[in-house]
């Protein structure tokens, strides 16, 4: 029951995020025009890259931190 619980919740993020995500571009092509599409493309494209580098580097610095944590063994 817990884990229906759970797909329930993801369900509704996702339709609700697909439905902001629509509403968003709907609005920058009301208010900005066709014509901007290959500038914005291309800043949407370094904001994903930089984005990535981003949570690339936090997450191998959480994992270099986890390993150097010692264990104690008995």
């Amino acid at each position: 029951m817990h884990l229906l619980k759970i797909i329930v919740g993801e369900m509704i993020v996702l339709v609700a995020s697909v439905l902001v995500f629509r509403s968003l571009w709907t609005l920058l092509d009301q208010y900005l025009g066709n014509s901007n599409l290959i500038p914005w493309l291309i800043v949407g494209i370094v904001l994903t890259i930089v984005g990535l580098l981003f949570l690339n580097h936090e997450i191998k610095c959480e994992l270099d931190k986890n390993k150097k944590i010692p264990t104690i063994q008995t």
